[in-house]
């Protein structure tokens, strides 16, 4: 039996190294990590190159919307309100102000402390430090009033996208990568062409672009928040074409590569839904006419195409936004921009 080895440094792969390759981010609802890919080592620099940028990308939303997370649940995230206040949003939707508050008000008799913070340790501290400036102050006391005050329901908290090809390219390209690694044995690029292959579609773009209108010729029920990677040929010109999409806005693809012998035919399609957490891949297929007919290196949105993309993202932010709304009918709102 031959010894599997990593596609990345090339070690052999052991139970002490091998690593579960997350083609799509757990922090992104991802399910499919396959073993007996790359080692531990190499999973943590794909992390560094691009997967940590894409998760970033979609900043607290994951948490707002209560993504499934293999292996555990979403940490809270802290963002802010329209009115500048720092807000902790926990998984379950409760929000809390923890902007730091120390005041002393001059009254008849004495003065008033106001202390406010977003977690009980920094309350103590600011207590201590009440009590060191009024001797007469109670801490002890002070404590036992204290209280947890949640988020007004019309606060709007500032939420947006980042889906410069800086934040996201790269993840796509690294998806694409391993789900082709996992679906043929085979790298498509070796492991230095793939860190270079990230680091300049994350500068300009490559010829990936944004497929705003999703993949022409793909045919399938919509998902609302969803994944999907595909990757197929166009035997006439040698074109390998790859599409990422993730929770069902983020939507890029284009050629990923190109073969030197036209005619090649190559297919791999994967479907997940998120919020039902079920593979559906196999409710997907491609119309070969429509696909084969397209210009790929001139369809949808490229990277300077600033404003159309901006209208594009504020209008594909209304499912996240409505998802939201479904959870949390009553909780603060979150502005777009």
């Amino acid at each position: 039996m031959m010894m599997q080895r990593c596609h990345g440094c090339d070690d052999p792969l052991t139970s002490d190294n091998d690593s579960e390759a997350h083609i799509i981010p757990k922090a992104l609802g991802g399910r499919l990590a396959p073993k007996g890919l790359i080692c531990r080592k190499c999973n943590t620099a794909l992390d560094a190159a691009a997967d940590n940028a894409l998760i970033e990308a979609f900043g607290a939303w994951p948490t707002l919307l209560a993504i499934p997370r293999q292996g555990g649940g979403n940490p809270p995230k802290v963002i802010q309100t329209r009115e500048g206040q720092k807000v902790r949003v926990e998984p379950d939707g409760s929000m809390t102000n923890i902007d730091v508050v120390y005041g002393i008000t001059p009254i008849p008799g004495g003065h008033k402390v106001q202390i406010a913070a977003g977690d009980m340790k920094t309350v103590r501290q600011l207590l201590k430090r009440a009590a060191n400036q009024f001797p007469q102050f109670d801490p002890v006391l002070a404590e036992q009033y204290a209280r947890t005050v949640g988020m007004s329901p019309d606060s709007e908290i500032q939420m947006s996208l980042d889906f410069s090809p800086r934040a996201v390219f790269g993840g796509a390209i690294t998806a694409i990568w391993l789900i082709l690694l996992k679906e043929t044995g085979h790298a498509i690029m070796n492991w230095d062409e793939l860190l270079a292959c990230i680091s300049k579609i994350q500068t300009d773009g490559g010829t990936f672009r944004y497929l705003v209108d999703g993949l022409p010729g793909l045919r399938g029920p919509q998902i609302d928040i969803g994944h999907k990677l595909i990757v197929r040929s166009v035997p006439s010109t040698g074109e390998l074409i790859a599409y990422v999409e993730i929770l069902g806005v983020l939507k890029v693809g284009g050629v990923f590569a190109k073969s030197p012998n036209p005619g090649y035919e190559l297919q791999h399609i994967y479907a997940y839904d998120v919020a039902q957490k079920s593979e559906r891949t196999g409710e997907f297929s491609i119309d070969p006419t429509e696909f084969d007919r397209q210009d790929w290196r001139t369809i949808g949105l490229g990277p300077t195409d600033a404003s159309a993309l901006k209208a594009h993202f504020l209008d594909a932010l209304g499912v996240f936004v409505a998802h939201y709304q479904r959870r949390f009918s009553s909780k603060a709102q979150p502005e777009v921009s």
